[in-house]
């Protein structure tokens, strides 16, 4: 718990430097400027999303909304982050989506969700991140009817500070076969980041 404790404190202290810092900025997530569209383009290509529930987890300013409007897919959005100033820019940018303030990994949500997604939510290197990656992808195929989409820093990017965690597409495969026997990862898209399709079997 005090380990959980000082992750949480962690996280919030990097994003709130940050959102301090850019204000509503891809940077204030912790990604370099104009490389969200290609990522949130090889998510949501998991599946015919329009006419769908949609949960966003980790959701940020809730972007992925955006984009999904942008690209003209109609979703019932839910997003859920646990910074309250992203949530509450993300409530500002689309009053008609839903946002919750919360703890994934710990509390309940309550909702339902054909396809879940994230995007950025593992970067952060914490005190065991093999053990977050794993709780939040068991809760994410346990609230979906479809399937889900994460992505992930690939061993081949950059850590210059050392603060990124970088993922085995291998290791991560081996884990989410535990999940389901339908199981497809993508590199195709960034050379530093990968992406992980689960569906439903």
């Amino acid at each position: 718990m005090i380990l959980k404790l000082y992750d949480r404190a962690t996280l919030s202290g990097f994003y709130n430097e940050h959102l301090d810092m850019f204000g509503y900025d891809e940077r204030s997530l912790g990604w370099i400027e104009g490389t969200q569209e290609a990522r949130f383009e090889a998510l949501t290509a998991i599946a015919d999303l329009n006419d769908s529930s949609v949960l966003d987890v980790g959701c940020g300013f809730g972007d992925l909304y955006g984009y999904l409007l942008k690209k003209g897919i109609k979703v019932n959005y839910t997003g859920v982050d646990i910074n309250p100033g992203f949530i509450r820019i993300a409530e500002s940018l689309h009053p008609d989506a839903c946002f919750i303030i919360c703890d994934f990994e710990d509390e309940p949500i309550e909702g339902d969700f054909d396809w879940a997604f994230e995007s950025g939510m593992f970067n952060l290197k914490i005190s065991d991140n093999d053990a977050f990656i794993k709780n939040s992808l068991r809760k994410m195929y346990r609230l979906c009817n479809k399937g889900l989409a994460a992505d992930f820093l690939n061993l081949s990017a950059y850590n210059i500070f050392g603060h990124m965690h970088l993922q085995d597409p291998v290791r991560l495969y081996d884990f989410c076969r535990t999940l389901s026997g339908n199981v497809r990862i993508r590199q195709d898209y960034k050379p530093t980041e990968f992406c992980v399709y689960i569906y439903k079997d």
